[in-house]
């Protein structure tokens, strides 16, 4: 099948962009490198597309309801302006996709599926949806998705706005729609995958490539450049932020991908329910955990093997070199009983690796919440 190109295609190589494809989309990798895009996002900010990142709309007087049951989330708990992360679960609990869910206003919600989980998220909701009498819908192309990161991020977008997004205003979480740049109807988001302080913006198709040009020159100021593809990972797994297809998917739980603080205690029934309040209570076999590599070591390759004593105890599910951090990087899953914080792990090569059960970078999330 022939790849889409994304509305901001002619802008990316105008800027001599190196192309990748994404959930069959051409879309940006790197504009100058990963490590000065990851950098840039460090210390100042970065702009990507998340090209394929949709909102679909769940609307109607039982949509709460319908919601409250379906996601790992507490439906109840969020109020119109805000926002939540969790899972959508089968009954095996595991995940059909890992999403954030946006309440606009008392009846309507914006859930956010991963680019490639679309059509799997809207025909299972659509199922579902059907005995509470709730409208579900993609929004699809009617806006394209833009990640602003970085220390720097609130200053752009205060360059081009009027719209208080200050930490007050707009918590962690929080959603507004506004105007953007000059260009109305513009839903901003306070959220990103980097674990610095960002917002995504959804942007009119419309207007994306005026829109893109404007955003960028405004902000050329303060630090802000392109980023593609290429430094997302680096960033993510820094953070040990897991992706769907990858450290995720429908054969893992949350507590095994060490989301249990997204498992709320709640009345209402969902989708894997008992099995992973289970494992909360009880524990799980594995557990997704965040490997250190030695300085100067080579990234190791998805699917290598992790052991201990020569026995094979786990498999790499993603890696990258973290730039920030100064080493290599990798997220697997590994048994539960060599999961401890500093434990001494080796690779199918014999590279030693140390575990870590939290993040590399910023553990506590402190950047994030300025």
């Amino acid at each position: 099948m022939p790849l889409k190109r994304t509305p901001l295609y002619h802008a990316f190589k105008a800027r001599n962009a190196e192309m990748t494809e994404k959930a069959n989309f051409l879309t940006a990798n790197v504009f100058s490198d990963a490590r000065s895009e990851h950098e840039a996002v460090r210390t100042a900010a970065g702009l990507f597309e998340i090209f394929g990142q949709f909102l679909m709309e769940v609307a109607g007087v039982n949509a709460e309801t319908f919601l409250n049951e379906t996601f790992v989330a507490d439906m109840t708990k969020v109020a119109p302006g805000k926002g939540v992360y969790g899972g959508i679960l089968n009954d095996e609990g595991g995940f059909i996709d890992d999403v954030i869910t946006y309440r606009p206003s008392p009846d309507l919600f914006w859930v956010v599926p991963a680019p490639h989980r679309v059509e799997k998220v809207e025909a299972y909701l659509k199922k579902r949806a059907k005995p509470y009498g709730v409208h579900v819908v993609s929004l699809g192309y009617r806006y394209v998705s833009l990640s602003l990161q970085g220390p720097q991020s609130r200053a752009c977008l205060e360059s081009v706005t009027t719209v208080d997004v200050s930490s007050e205003a707009l918590p962690a979480f929080g959603v507004v729609k506004t105007t953007v740049a000059g260009i109305d109807g513009v839903i901003v988001t306070r959220t990103g995958f980097t674990g610095e302080l960002g917002y995504e913006l959804w942007v009119p198709t419309e207007h994306i490539e005026s829109f893109y040009d404007t955003f960028l020159e405004a902000g050329k100021p303060l630090g802000l450049v392109p980023c593609g593809a290429g430094s997302m990972g680096s960033l993510r797994i820094e953070k040990r932020f897991p992706i769907w297809g990858r450290d995720i998917g429908e054969d893992t739980t949350p507590v095994e991908a060490g989301l249990s603080w997204t498992i709320r205690p709640k009345d209402a029934s969902y989708p894997g329910k008992e099995i992973v309040e289970q494992q909360k209570r009880d524990g799980a076999e594995r557990i997704l955990v965040l490997l250190q590599l030695p300085a100067g070591s080579t990234v190791p390759a998805i699917g290598t093997t992790v052991k201990l004593g020569g026995d094979g105890i786990g498999k790499v599910t993603s890696a990258a070199y973290g730039h920030t951090v100064g080493y290599g990087i990798a997220l697997a899953y590994v048994q539960f009983a060599c999961a401890q914080e500093g434990q001494v792990l080796t690779l199918g090569d014999g590279t030693s690796v140390a575990v870590h059960r939290t993040a590399v970078y910023d553990p506590k999330s402190t950047r994030s919440r300025a």
